[in-house]
């Protein structure tokens, strides 16, 4: 049985080989026997007998070799479904091998076929040899397949057409065509043995089976001249496009896109780019991010570079720590350092991939997880590394300069990203602080100014980073500081002081000393120093800058006594908390260098010291000028310091004032003032046991005397009246001092000061010493007596200062009561002397003059006549000063003058600590006089009603001054009453300075009260302004308010009773007579600001009942222009409405109605204004539904008077519209889908869009339309669907509106070179302006719905444009919605792309190619059918063109088509490339070059014109049946062309095919029938191509190879000279082409004429030449070449007779008559005929003539070719041509001495050896 079966089957086999032989000689025939024996056959290969499988084998063979024919056709699909079946190794290997050679053989349709049945179940392949075998098969399928447009119907079904429905299957072709586009060319071309060496010298991401496999193991399978080769580029290029299709879903393509995005070449990175892009895969996935990490590990740069950027949008991916430590640590050992592999600009880009992960990394660690913070430290000690190996700290520049500057950049960044991700990282401490320094160092050491920036934003990114949480780390942090903020410029390219104090300032807490020191270091710098350094400093000593440093930290002041010890401590060798530098002063921490910052570090003491004192711990931004004014003012804090420092330790204190002496001391010109004041403050307030050890060194007070700083002066003065008193040395100083004044009693300019300084020494002294009661008046009334006469000296001779210095001098004696004058007649000297300079303004003397009322002899009796009293009428008398300042110093002497020592004023003047008789004698026994302050409260009382108005305001200055520094008395509060009625009566002056001081007068009086006082003061209060104590009587003509307080709407204001009547009319209201009348009681209160601003007047109509129609008229009025107005009714409205916010909800639509209707209808601009300003403020804050039924009116109001003729109201109406404007983007920003938003949409937006806002003919109105709406389309999302095809048609008309009428002005005027330019620039401002980004926005939101509406619009939009800028809109309205809402376009395509037939041919050049590139777009997803009527359209148009211009737009649509939409081109390809041939042959250049660039693009070579024969003889038959020109000429050249090709295509003997002759003789016919033009001779050159490659027409047809003849002679004859070369060297080419023909003798008879000399003498113009030249060819070559190879003799007998009568052509064509003497001799040695007898004398004349005019052969070039002509000639003597050259011996004789003489006169080697060549050959 089992033999029978092995029977069988041989003879199954036998029989299928026998039936391949039998039909193997006919293609056909074999073909159908193959494609249903074949598969059986090779099925039997794998069965179990041998003898069977030897058979198949044989029978293979057999096939093999019948199946060479390329005719031939295998059932290639069969083989393909029996590959996949079968499970026999055998007859998988023998499928393959036919599959292979069969495919190569189908056709494209059928290999399309092919591909899903190949694709289906190609993951299970398991033999790693036949799958590499089936994948290059389908690589070889891939190259024919259509890839439908993105997005299209198709796309979305390619994926199960292409039989990939298997997930399996297409997992595995994605990622074998990702390693496909890692295979570079050189290793696909490389041998075997260079493999793995080029795998390990240049990385691909490929193992060596990868490339094995995708060789198909074989290294000629990509080689491009091998047989069946594939083409790397091809095959990626198309592999891209498949990848990026619907076959794939993005998961699978991921990695394989990622893959194609590294390539080189940008036509693959274009489509994986915008595959990433496109992408949907969750970067956020644990798993996706594992796989790009792991494909990052292995791939080469640049498709790292893919990854990073990838990797840098996942934030899940910063969570991999030690994936991103390794992947940052190799990629920067690829691009940097001395072995990195990766060079150049793509080292750089690497590079920049890095640092932009690494950015993404540290803004985002921080979000993924705690691992995060460990990677930190790597990652920063990789960037350090990697700046370090670019050079540190000056990088080494590499490459040119351009590479240099991306270098840097890329080092900036890195020291960017170093701050940034060790801001959010854990370091060890040692670490941390090495960063640091390190950074520093850069800072210093660094050229670039550029990269520090980023340094000092690194070190900035770090300060988070130190919070030192121990003494080590702080004391590590504090040096390292100080270090850098001490450093000099010397030891680097610059100081890091600036950002060392920020350090200080943010990481070490506001009490830290050590920071406060380098604060003080950075002031130090003075006017040398930096800017930002001395702010930084001046923030770092600010305790309230403490605070907002350090918000979540309470603030603790440093600790003044280290503060203290640190900065004036001398023992510093003992100090382990100093700076180590040398010692140049006393106080080491202040050397030169330094010496600026000593003040600064005494005053910062001194306020700290005054600070702890206080217990401050809440500071506002001017703690330090409230510091100084409770110091100077306030006696309650005086005395809390003065208790302070009584508690402390004296050591601290007297170094602080003894360092400040020691500044005095040794560098007096640095600091002076700021050291005396210093001591001069603590002094005042120190005890003593600080006073007395310090007042030993008192002498060094005295050089300050000498000062020309009157304040050094006044300041060293009085710390010597503080400490002299206590000084042993007081009774020398005292004598020195006075011995100076006495001698010199008229000082000279140079002794002023000393002298000033002298008398204010001898004062401060002597009312000191009185305080202390170190002194008696009686024991120093000689002392007294001689200051006394020389400050009355002074005052009468002194100069300004000197007089100043006296009174201040005699001021302190008189308040210590130390002397007084000793009669009447001194004291009415004084008296007068004093009140001399007071009326002058003198407050000096005014002081005096309280100061002199202080001692108890001012109290001599109790009469008038009392000194007293004499001194107080001396000051009442100042009242007509205007001075304001002098009469609050004469408030101020009052007070002093009646109340003594129980004024404050009197008290805040002691910087001394009283005791024994001070105390008693002076400070008890010297205080108030209550009869005396009784008489001066009445006088003041009274005078603040009198009518004078200088003494109004000086009452009630004095009487507020008064009062403020004497409230504490019985006296004064009993009168208190009394005062605020005077201070209320006050309020009615016009005098705003008296209303101003009535009004702190009575805040003045509650203030100073007790509580019952306080209740009583409030009730006076209403009383009086509610005008139930007084009454007003009136007339009709009564002024009742100032004019303009109360204006009417027609121009005038309300002033009178009878204009009050008006409006109370007006309203509607007779009531509101009354209650006028009541407001007009005092009608100068209602103008006085003070008065309502503080005081709480609103209750003075608390029970007064408004009508409601007063609130709009009332409201409006508060936004007045006019300041007054507007400053009143705001003071009314806010005294009637007690509840604003409840008034306004109540009368909200009577306000907005009465505004709405004044804003349109008000007469006066002032209304006009007020309204706008009063809408703004009334829907400020409100919700939308409030005015939601307004809101159209406000803006159509708003927007008309924006166009107002005044133009304050137009500013009004601007800052309206902003606010609505802003009101409604805000509203969007916050919730665009809400309610409110929605309806605030759907109202404003139709409104701004019709012609009361962006079609207004108002500038102003429409400009500010544009803009809200812009600001709404940004913002409104979804909401803005209704109205986003209204909003896009008004925008695009909009684009031509807006543009500048100079542009259009200039546009007008240029020429039209200049046009084309000025149009490039306005279509790109017209689609980068902000109004089409608006449309852009739109555009966003666009869906099905939204879509309905727009495409109708669109159109009418595109139909109707005029301007070029809307056009230009428009068509990129149609790219956008192409490229991103392709998926809504098909039902809209085909409408579109009819409006483009048009538009496209717009006159407007730049108009026409952005339609043109619209409507390539939209082909895009177009269908078949749309796409067919628009090519079909573009065919019409170009043919039915009446003109150039026409025909160039065409061809920009038709070049749009290729470049925008190749998939669409290659659909039309049977339709565009035809034509596109056609058209690259136009006459007009613009036209050609267009369409030679599309035919370029998609064909480019002879074997595409090869497969559209029929197409474009279809086309030029259409072009020549036109009747313009310029399309038969373009026609004619097509057909030319075409033939050229077609030649080139099948070479040079072999034939066209017959349907092709067909198709082309009758277009090349009619062609050649026209007339002559420019360019035709292109197609008589082309003509005997044709002839010779159609030999299959002309030879069987006689009368259609006579008519073949009678054109070429035709064409010959044609009368034009430019032609007629052509046409001579056609016909020449005509008759060699036909060898059944002999035209010698008719084309010599044609040319003969041009080849003889022309008897008249004249210069040979080119023409002639050529002309010539082209005679002579034809003559040399027109011969039959069938009579030259049988008798050769004769034919080149009668060549030469010819040329022998055409010397003169040959002289003009020596070049084409040596070249053509070469082809013809080597055509005669090649022939086999025998010689005549006439052959030895032809074979003279051809020498001879050869060699003739010798001399006329000047040119090397021409030399050479004789030498080549002759060497043609001597071998075809030689061969026997011409006969027997043994019979010849003459001839030999005449060319032998020929060649010899012609060597030996030549200059030219090259041409010597051709000749000795030609002698050699003669020779042999």
């Amino acid at each position: 049985m089992a033999s029978s079966n092995e029977g069988a089957e041989l003879k199954f086999v036998s029989s299928i080989r026998y039936k391949f032989a039998s039909v193997s000689g006919d293609e056909k025939k074999l073909s159908d026997a193959l494609n249903s024996q074949l598969a059986p056959l090779l099925g039997k290969a794998g069965s179990q007998y041998k003898a069977v499988r030897d058979a198949t084998f044989q029978a293979f063979i057999s096939v093999n070799n019948f199946i060479k024919p390329v005719g031939v056709v295998l059932p290639v699909a069969a083989l393909v479904d029996q590959y996949k079946k079968t499970s026999s190794p055998m007859v998988k290997q023998l499928d393959l091998s036919l599959i292979k050679q069969g495919i190569l053989r189908l056709d494209q349709p059928k290999r399309r076929e092919l591909l899903p049945i190949v694709l289906r179940g190609i993951s299970k392949e398991t033999n790693p040899a036949s799958a590499a075998g089936f994948f290059n098969i389908f690589l070889r399928l891939l190259l024919d397949i259509k890839i439908p447009g993105r997005g299209s119907n198709e796309d979305n079904a390619l994926r199960e057409q292409t039989g990939l429905s298997d997930p399996a299957d297409a997992g595995y072709i994605a990622q074998w065509l990702g390693k496909l586009f890692l295979l570079r060319q050189d290793l696909a071309l490389a041998k075997e043995e260079e493999l793995d060496g080029k795998l390990r010298a240049l990385p691909s991401g490929l193992s060596m089976e990868d490339v094995t496999f995708l060789r198909n193991k074989n290294p000629q399978a990509w080689h491009p001249g091998s047989p069946s080769s594939l083409s790397l580029p091809e095959c990626k290029l198309k592999a891209v496009s498949f990848l990026a299709s619907g076959a794939f879903t993005d998961s699978e393509r991921h990695i394989p896109a990622i893959c194609a995005a590294g390539s080189a070449d940008s036509r693959i990175t274009s489509i994986a780019d915008d595959a990433l892009k496109r992408s949907n895969v969750d970067l956020e996935n644990r798993s996706v991010v594992r796989v790009l990490y792991n494909a990052h590990k292995s791939f080469p740069a640049a498709h790292r570079i893919q990854i990073l950027r990838l990797l840098s949008k996942s934030v899940i991916a910063c969570s991999f720590s030690e994936d991103v430590v390794e992947a940052v640590k190799q990629d920067f050992d690829l691009g940097s350092g001395d072995n990195a592999s990766v060079l150049g600009l793509e080292a750089l880009r690497l590079n920049k991939a890095l640092l932009a992960f690494l950015g993404w990394i540290a803004r985002n660690s921080s979000t993924s997880t705690n691992d995060s913070h460990g990677m930190g430290p790597s990652l920063v000690l990789i960037l350090k590394d990697y700046i370090l190996r670019q050079g540190w700290p000056e990088p080494t520049p590499q490459g040119n300069q351009s590479q240099i500057q991306d270098e840097l950049k890329l080092r900036a960044n890195a020291y960017e990203t170093i701050g940034i991700l060790a801001r959010g990282s854990r370091f060890e401490h040692k670490a941390k602080d090495s960063l640091l320094k390190w950074l520093f160092d850069s800072l210093v050491s660094d050229p670039s100014p550029d990269i520090v920036v980023y340094i000092e934003s690194a070190l900035s990114s770090m300060m988070g980073l130190f919070k030192p949480t121990n003494s080590a780390e702080t004391r590590d942090l504090e040096l390292l500081l100080l270090e850098y903020m001490t450093l000099s410029e010397r030891q680097g390219r610059r100081t890091a002081r600036h950002i060392a104090a920020r350090f200080a300032n943010n990481s070490l807490p506001y009490s830290n000393i050590q920071a406060r020191w380098i604060d003080i270091l950075a002031l130090g710098g003075g006017s040398s120093e930096r800017r930002d350094v001395l702010e930084e400093g001046q923030r770092g000593l600010d305790p309230w800058w403490a605070t907002k440093l350090h918000p979540d930290d309470a603030l603790i002041l440093p600790d003044w006594v280290r503060l203290v010890d640190l900065l004036f401590d001398v023992k510093h060798e003992e100090d382990e908390n100093r700076m180590d530098v040398d010692q140049t002063s006393k106080y080491t921490l202040f050397p030169d260098n330094h010496l600026q910052a000593f003040p600064i570090a005494i005053r910062f003491v001194k306020q700290i010291l005054f600070l702890t004192a206080l217990n401050e711990d809440k500071f506002e931004v001017d703690w330090e000028s409230q510091l100084e004014r409770n110091v100077e003012n306030n006696l309650t804090t005086r005395g809390s310091i003065r208790k302070y420092f009584a508690s402390v330790n004296p050591e601290s204190l007297l170094t602080v004032l003894n360092a400040a002496l020691d500044g005095l001391r040794d560098h007096p010109d640095v600091g002076s003032e700021e050291s005396v004041r210093c001591i001069a403050e603590i002094l005042t307030f120190a005890p003593l046991p600080v006073i007395s050890p310090l007042s030993t060194r008192t002498r060094e007070l005295i050089p300050l005397l000498k000062s020309n700083n009157q304040k050094v002066r006044q300041l060293a003065s009085k710390a010597f009246g503080i400490l002299a008193p206590w000084s042993n040395e007081s009774a020398i100083l005292i004598s020195q001092l006075r011995n100076f004044v006495e001698s010199n009693q008229e000082p000279s300019a140079s002794q002023s000061a000393e002298y000033q300084g002298s008398l204010a020494c001898l004062g401060s002294y002597f009312s000191r010493a009185a305080y202390y009661g170190k002194v008696q008046p009686q024991d120093v009334s000689e002392h007294a007596q001689f200051l006394y006469e020389s400050v009355m000296s002074a005052l009468q001779n002194g100069s300004t200062d000197i007089k100043t210095a006296a009174l201040d001098s005699i001021s302190q004696l008189w308040t210590a009561s130390v002397h007084f004058p000793l009669n009447d007649g001194e004291l009415s000297k004084t008296l007068d002397s004093l009140a001399k300079l007071a009326i002058s303004g003198n407050e000096k003397a005014i002081t005096a003059l309280g100061r002199l009322a202080i001692p108890s002899s001012a109290d001599s009796s109790g009469s008038e006549t009392e000194p007293v009293a004499k001194i107080l009428d001396k000051l009442f008398a100042l009242s007509d000063i205007k001075r304001t300042e002098v009469h609050f110093a004469t408030g101020e002497a009052i007070a002093c003058a009646i109340s003594r020592w129980d004024s404050e004023a009197v008290q805040l003047g002691l910087d001394v600590e009283p005791s024994g008789t001070g105390q008693s004698d002076i400070i008890e026994a010297l205080g108030k006089r209550p009869s005396r302050i009784d008489a001066t409260i009445n006088k003041l009382i009274s005078d603040c009603k009198t009518t004078k108005p200088s003494l109004l305001k000086a009452s009630g200055i004095w009487l507020f001054c008064v009062i403020q520094y004497c409230s504490n008395l019985p006296e004064i509060q009993s009168r208190l009453r009394e005062c605020q009625v005077a201070f209320m009566r006050l309020l009615t002056a016009r005098d705003e300075l008296v209303q101003e001081t009535a009004s702190r007068g009575l805040g003045l009086v509650y203030e100073k009260g007790d509580e019952s006082l306080k209740g009583d003061l409030v009730k006076d209060l209403v009383a009086s302004f509610t005008g139930t104590k007084t009454h007003l009587k009136v007339d009709e003509d009564t002024e009742l308010f100032d004019a303009g307080a109360l204006p009417t709407g027609e121009g005038k204001s309300i002033t009178s009773y009878k204009d009050i009547i008006s409006l109370a009319n007006e309203v509607g209201d007779q009531s509101l007579i009354y209650k006028f009348m009541a407001l007009a009681t005092n009608a100068a209160t209602w103008t006085a600001r003070s008065a309502f601003g503080r005081f709480g007047l609103s209750t003075i109509l608390s029970d007064a009942e408004l009508d409601p129609k007063i609130y709009p008229k009332l409201y409006r009025y508060r936004f007045d222009p006019n300041s007054n107005v507007r400053r009143s009714m705001d003071d009314i409205w806010k005294a009637v409405v007690k509840d604003q916010t409840v008034v306004i909800d109540t009368h909200f639509d009577a306000i907005m109605n009465d505004l709405l209707k004044s804003i349109l209808d008000g007469r006066e601009w002032r209304v006009r204004e007020a309204s706008c300003a009063a809408i703004a403020e009334l829907i400020y804050g409100q919700p939308f539904p409030k005015y939601e039924k307004y809101y159209t009116e406000i803006w159509r109001s708003t927007l008309r008077v924006l166009d107002d003729q005044k133009g304050s109201v137009r500013a009004a109406a601007l800052k309206l519209c902003m606010g609505l404007s802003k009101t409604l983007v805000t509203q969007l920003q916050e919730n665009n889908a809400s309610s409110s938003s929605k309806a605030m949409i759907t109202q404003v937006v139709p409104f701004l869009l019709s012609d009361k806002g962006i079609e207004n003919s108002a500038k102003e109105v429409k400009q500010l339309s544009i803009i809200t709406v812009l600001d709404v389309v940004k913002n409104g999302g979804d909401a803005l669907k209704p109205f986003i095809p209204t909003i896009i048609t008004h925008c695009l008309g909009l684009l031509s509106t807006v543009e500048h009428e100079a542009v259009n002005y200039y546009y007008q005027r240029v020429s039209e070179e200049d046009r084309e330019g000025l149009d490039k620039l306005r279509s790109t401002f017209a689609t980068r302006s902000p109004i089409f980004e608006c449309v852009i926005d739109c555009l966003r939101f666009v869906d099905e719905d939204v879509m309905k509406e727009l495409a109708p619009q669109l159109i009418s939009t595109i139909k109707s444009a005029i301007g070029m800028q809307t056009k230009i809109g428009c068509s990129e309205v149609l790219n956008t919605l192409a490229l991103r809402h392709s998926i809504l376009l098909p039902p809209y395509n085909a409408t579109f792309l009819k409006a483009m037939e048009m538009q496209i041919l717009d006159r407007n050049h730049e108009t026409s190619k952005a339609y043109a590139r619209s409507a390539a777009y939209l082909l895009r997803s177009a269908s078949v059918e749309a796409r067919e009527r628009f090519t079909s359209r573009l065919l019409d148009l170009y043919f039915e063109s009446e003109d150039d211009t026409r025909r160039q737009k065409i061809a920009d649509a038709v070049l749009a088509i290729a470049k925008i939409s190749p998939d669409a081109f290659t659909d039309l390809e049977a339709r565009l490339l035809p034509f596109a041939y056609f058209a690259k042959h136009d006459t007009d250049e613009y036209v050609s070059e267009e369409f030679e660039a599309t035919w370029s693009q998609h064909a480019g070579g002879s074997h595409s014109v090869k497969r559209f024969v029929d197409e474009i003889t279809q086309i030029v038959s259409r072009g020549l049946n036109t009747s313009k020109w310029a399309l038969q000429h373009g026609a004619a050249l097509t057909i030319a062309s075409m033939i050229t090709a077609l030649s080139s295509a099948v070479g040079k003997y072999l034939q066209f095919t017959d349907a092709d002759l067909q198709k082309i003789w009758p277009v090349l016919d009619k062609a050649l029938a026209l007339k002559t033009f420019k360019g035709k001779e292109k197609l008589v050159t082309a003509y005997p191509l044709f002839v010779l490659h159609g030999k299959k027409l002309w030879d069987t047809d006689s009368v259609f190879a006579a008519q073949l003849k009678k054109i070429a002679i035709r064409e010959a004859k044609r009368n034009n000279d430019e032609y007629r070369p052509y046409a001579f060297e056609a016909l020449a080419e005509f008759a060699s082409a036909r060898e059944d023909l002999d035209m010698y003798a008719e084309v010599v008879g044609l040319v003969s004429e041009y080849l003889k000399p022309d008897d008249e003498a004249h210069k040979v113009t080119e023409l002639e030449r050529r002309t010539a030249e082209a005679a002579l060819k034809a003559a040399m070559t027109a011969y039959n070449r069938q009579k030259m190879r049988s008798t050769p003799t004769s034919v080149l007998g009668d060549v030469v007779t010819t040329m022998e009568g055409a010397r003169q052509a040959i002289s003009l064509a020596k070049d084409a008559w040596f070249i053509s003497i070469t082809e013809i001799m080597n055509q005669a040695a090649a022939s086999e005929g025998s010689p005549d007898s006439t052959a030895a004398v032809v074979a003279t004349r051809w020498f001879r003539l050869l060699v003739a005019n010798e001399s006329d052969v000047a040119l090397e070039s021409q030399r050479s070719s004789r030498a080549k002509a002759l060497d043609a000639f001597v071998k075809a003597w030689k061969k026997g041509v011409f006969g027997s050259t043994s019979e010849q011996g003459s001839l030999r004789e005449e060319i032998e001495q020929k060649l010899k003489a012609m060597a030996e006169a030549d200059r030219s080697i090259d041409v010597q050896k051709l000749l000795g060549q030609v002698a050699q050959q003669l020779a042999a």
